[in-house]
C-alpha cells in the first residue's frame, strides 16, 4: 500500500489593496523513498503591487482600471523514478540447478538499489505585469520565468564489468534550465445590444539547457556531439549533402579519390551521400552534428475569436507551435510494409531531385542513417475547435413553455497547416509514430424546460 504525506501552509496579507504578500508550502513525504530520504520542505513567496491603486495613477489615468506588478519565487518537487527503487528488485528463473533429481528455480537479483533516491526539484522564478484597460477593451499578462530543475534522476552512462551482473541504478544527478516569456492579450466590445465581439490570444516562448546529464567522453570531447549545454531533444545526426550521382564513380563503380566512404555497404548513384566533417575520408560517428531543433517546440501560441448576434453565436480556437523539427521516420517497404503516395518521388537518373533516395525493396542501411535529409520544419497552425449555434428568441421561447433552445454544430480538429505530411504534427514523438488527432463533427440540441 502507497502512502504520502503532507502538510500544508498558506499565509497571506494585503496592505490598503495596494501591497500583497503571500507565503506558502509544503512538507511532503512518499513511500516511494527510503526512510531518511523521504520528505521534502517546498516553500514558496509570492509579492504584488497594484499600480493602479495608487493616487498617480487612479487621479491621472481614468482608463487604467487595474495595474499589477507581480513576482514570486518557489520550490516544487517530483516523484523520482518508480516505487521502491531504494530496494533490490529479484526474478525468478529456471533451470536453476538439479537437486535429488529435480530441476529447480533460480533467484537473481535484477537491478540495483539506490537508498538515495529522492525528490526531484525545481526552483522557479516569475516576474510579472498585468492589467485591464478602457473597462476591458484591453486585458493583457506579461511574464518573464526561469526554472532550475535538478536532482533530476538519471540512468549513468558508465559500463561495468560483467562480472558485477547488474547494471548501475540510477541517480538523482541532472540538472536542466528553463526560461522564457509569456504574452496574454484580450479585447471584448459590445457594439449593440444584438452584437458583441471577443478576440483573445498567448503565446509562449521558452528555451531549455541541459546543465549536468551523464555523457561519455566520446561526445563531451566533442563539441559537434555535446548534448551538455543544448536544449533537451536536440536532432543529432549526419549532414547530407545530396545523392551521389555517376560522376562519383569510376569506371569500376568505385568512389573517385577524395570522396569520403560510407561503412553502410556499397554505395550507387540515387544514395545519400554525407559530409566529411572532420576530413578523415570516411563517415563515421565522429562526423555526427547537430542537425535541428528539439521536437518539444520552442514557440506555442492560440488564438481565440468570438462574435455573438442576436441569437447566433460563433467560437474558435487556433492553436499553434513553431522553432520546433519534426524527424521523418518513415520508408517505403520497410519490414515488409506498403509505402505512402509520397514515396513515388523517388531517385531515378531522370529524377534526380527526389525527396526520397533510389527505391529498394528494403530500405538500404546507408540511407536510413539519421541524417538532416529526413529533418523537416515541425511548426503547424490547427483550427482545434469551432462552435456555431443558434438559440431561439426569447418570445418564441415563451409560446413554446420552454426556457431556451439552442440548436449547434461543433467541430475538433478541422484544419491544419503544416509543411508535415504522413504525420499528425501535434503528436508529442520526434518521430511521429503515434496514432493521429481524429477530426470530430457533432450537431447538436440544448432544450432547457
Amino acid at each position: 500500500e502507497g502512502k504520502q504525506k503532507s502538510a500544508v501552509y498558506r499565509v497571506s496579507y494585503a496592505y490598503n489593496s495596494k501591497y500583497l504578500f503571500e507565503a506558502s508550502g509544503r512538507y511532503d513525504g512518499n513511500y516511494y523513498f527510503a526512510p531518511g530520504h523521504r520528505f521534502g520542505f517546498f516553500p514558496s513567496f509570492a509579492a504584488g503591487w497594484r499600480l493602479s491603486e495608487e493616487s498617480f495613477i487612479k487621479n491621472n489615468f481614468s482608463w487604467i482600471n487595474n495595474l499589477k506588478i507581480r513576482g514570486s519565487w518557489g520550490e516544487s518537487g517530483a516523484l523520482a523514478g518508480s516505487p521502491f527503487q531504494y530496494l533490490s528488485s529479484f526474478g525468478l528463473y529456471g533451470n536453476s540447478a538439479v537437486i535429488n533429481g529435480a530441476g529447480t528455480q533460480g533467484l537473481s537479483e535484477s537491478s540495483q538499489a539506490n537508498p538515495n533516491i529522492t525528490w526531484e526539484r525545481a526552483k522557479k522564478t516569475d516576474v510579472g505585469l498585468e492589467g485591464t484597460l478602457w473597462n476591458g477593451g484591453l486585458t493583457f499578462e506579461a511574464d518573464y520565468f526561469y526554472e532550475k530543475r535538478a536532482d533530476i534522476l538519471l540512468a549513468p552512462n558508465v559500463t561495468v564489468p560483467a562480472e558485477y551482473g547488474i547494471g548501475l541504478s540510477q541517480v538523482n544527478s541532472g540538472a536542466m534550465s528553463n526560461h522564457g516569456i509569456e504574452l496574454t492579450l484580450g479585447t471584448s466590445h459590445h457594439f449593440n445590444k444584438d452584437l458583441s465581439v471577443s478576440l483573445s490570444g498567448n503565446i509562449t516562448y521558452a528555451r531549455n539547457k541541459l546543465l549536468q546529464v551523464f555523457e561519455t567522453s566520446a561526445t563531451y570531447d566533442n563539441p559537434n556531439r555535446r548534448q551538455t549545454g543544448r536544449p533537451l531533444g536536440t536532432l543529432f545526426g549526419f549532414q547530407a549533402l545530396g545523392y551521389f550521382t555517376a560522376a562519383d564513380f569510376d569506371a569500376s563503380g568505385n568512389l573517385k579519390p577524395g570522396i569520403a566512404t560510407q561503412p553502410w555497404g556499397t554505395v550507387h548513384p540515387g544514395d545519400l551521400q554525407y559530409k566529411d566533417v572532420n576530413g578523415d575520408g570516411v563517415i563515421d560517428n565522429n562526423d555526427i552534428v547537430p542537425i535541428g531543433k528539439s521536437y518539444n517546440p520552442e514557440i506555442i501560441y492560440g488564438i481565440s475569436p468570438s462574435i455573438n448576434y442576436k441569437g447566433f453565436d460563433l467560437s474558435v480556437l487556433f492553436q499553434g507551435a513553431a522553432n520546433r523539427n519534426f524527424y521523418e521516420n518513415v520508408f517505403a517497404f520497410d519490414n515488409s510494409s506498403s509505402a505512402t503516395l509520397d514515396a513515388l518521388n523517388y531517385w531515378t537518373p531522370t529524377n534526380t531531385n527526389a525527396t526520397y533516395p533510389r527505391i529498394t525493396t528494403q530500405p538500404t542501411a546507408n540511407n536510413t542513417q539519421g541524417s538532416s535529409w529526413w529533418v523537416r520544419n515541425g511548426s503547424y497552425l490547427r483550427l482545434k475547435t469551432a462552435n456555431l449555434g443558434y438559440t431561439l428568441p426569447g418570445v418564441v421561447m415563451q409560446h413554446l413553455h420552454m426556457q431556451s433552445v439552442r440548436f449547434y454544430v461543433s467541430g475538433q480538429n478541422l484544419l491544419t497547416w503544416s509543411s508535415i505530411k504522413n504525420f499528425d504534427p501535434e503528436v508529442s514523438s520526434s518521430t511521429g509514430q503515434y496514432y493521429p488527432q481524429i477530426k470530430v463533427v457533432t450537431v447538436g440540441l440544448n432544450v432547457t424546460f
